[in-house]
């Protein structure tokens, strides 16, 4: 991996696997993979998680369907 440092446990990430693929996820330490959203919530499918020897760079995502804790919304 060309990033030596880790992301922080549970943080979604984009990720790229050793065959030059880029994948949006969720880093976990415990398991010390990567794994894909795949935009289902249920069990994990062990297709789509990814051992950290296997990626080869990652960047943090930001969570888009989060609102801003610091607005307040008034109906």
């Amino acid at each position: 991996m060309r990033n030596e440092k880790l992301p922080e446990d549970q943080s979604l990430v984009l990720f790229t696997d050793i065959n030059g693929i880029a994948r949006e996820g969720v880093y976990k330490k415990g398991s010390k993979a990567f794994v894909e959203a795949l935009g289902d919530e249920g069990p994990e499918d062990t297709g789509n998680i990814y051992p950290e020897e296997d990626i080869v760079s990652w960047e943090y995502l930001e969570k888009k369907d989060k609102p801003n804790s610091d607005i307040m919304v008034i109906l």
